[in-house]
C-alpha cells in the first residue's frame, strides 16, 4: 500500500513539476510579446522613466521588473574602479544595458553605449544621454519594487561635467564617476537582494492539499519523499488512534 501511495505521488509531482514548466515558459513568451510590443508601438519621447510607474498596467510592470542584474562587493567594485582609473568600472556598468528590460525604443544596446564614447564630438553629448538613460534605467526597477531611486541624478549629471571640461577631467572626472560607481553598485545589490528575498518568501512549504492517509505536503520545492510521507502519516494515524482509546477511557 505504501509503494501504491508512494507512486501516485511521485506522479503528481511530475505533473505539477511539468505544468510549473509549462507555465514558466508561456509567462516568458508573453513578457517578451509586451515588451515588444510596448517598445515598438511607443514614440521615442515617451515618460516611462520620468513621469514614475503609477501609469503602467500591471502586465507592464511585471514584464519591466524582470532583469538580470547580479550583486556584487562595493568595497571590490571600488577598488577596481580606482586601480584601473575607472576603465573597469566603464564597462562593467555599461554592460548593466543588456542585463535591464528594454522600456524606450531608444533604450542603448551595449555596443551602442560603449561605441559612441569614442565618436569624435558627439561623445560630448553622449557622456550625458548614456549616463543619466542608464541611471534612469536602474532607478525605474527601484520603483517598480516600491524603492527610492537609488542613483541620484544631480550626481551622475557632476560626474558628466566633470568628464568633459579639459584638464579637470583627468583627476575629477575619475572622482567623481568613483561616487555614483559606488551608488550604483549598492543600488543594484538592493535590488538584487530584494528579489531574492521575495522568491524565498514565495517558494516557502505552503498546504498545497491532501496527501497519504490524508496528511499535508507541502509545495513542490519543499516536497519531502514519499516514503517519509507515508511513515509520518502512519505515526499520525497511530498517534490518533491511542488519544481515542485514551479519551473513551477517561470517559469510562
Amino acid at each position: 500500500m505504501f509503494r501504491s501511495d508512494r507512486d501516485a505521488l511521485a506522479d503528481k509531482l511530475d505533473d505539477v513539476q511539468a505544468e510549473n514548466e509549462r507555465l514558466r515558459r508561456q509567462n516568458e513568451a508573453m513578457r517578451h510579446a509586451l515588451l515588444a510590443q510596448r517598445v515598438g508601438g511607443q514614440p521615442v519621447a515617451s515618460n516611462t522613466y520620468r513621469g514614475g510607474v503609477a501609469w503602467l498596467g500591471a502586465g507592464e510592470r511585471v514584464a519591466l521588473a524582470r532583469h538580470q542584474l547580479e550583486a556584487f562587493p562595493v568595497w571590490a567594485t571600488a577598488l577596481l574602479h580606482v586601480v584601473t582609473f575607472g576603465i573597469v568600472s566603464f564597462v562593467r556598468f555599461n554592460a548593466m544595458h543588456a542585463q535591464l528590460p528594454r522600456a524606450e525604443r531608444d533604450d542603448p544596446t551595449v555596443g551602442k553605449a560603449i561605441g559612441l564614447h569614442f565618436a569624435p564630438y558627439f561623445n560630448y553629448y553622449w557622456v550625458f544621454w548614456n549616463g543619466l538613460r542608464l541611471c534612469d534605467r536602474v532607478n525605474l526597477q527601484c520603483r517598480l519594487r516600491g524603492m527610492p531611486d537609488g542613483v541620484p541624478r544631480g550626481l551622475v549629471i557632476a560626474a558628466c561635467v566633470a568628464s568633459v571640461i579639459p584638464y579637470i577631467q583627468l583627476l575629477a572626472g575619475p572622482i567623481t564617476w568613483l561616487f555614483v560607481a559606488i551608488a550604483m553598485q549598492r543600488t543594484v545589490n538592493r535590488i538584487v537582494e530584494l528579489d531574492a528575498r521575495t522568491t524565498s518568501e514565495r517558494m516557502a512549504p505552503v498546504d498545497a492539499g491532501a496527501g497519504v492517509f490524508g496528511a499535508r505536503f507541502p509545495a513542490v520545492q519543499a516536497l519531502p519523499l514519499p516514503d517519509n510521507v507515508a511513515v509520518q502519516a502512519e505515526a499520525e494515524a497511530e498517534a490518533e488512534a491511542a488519544a481515542a482509546v485514551a479519551e473513551q477511557r477517561r470517559r469510562r
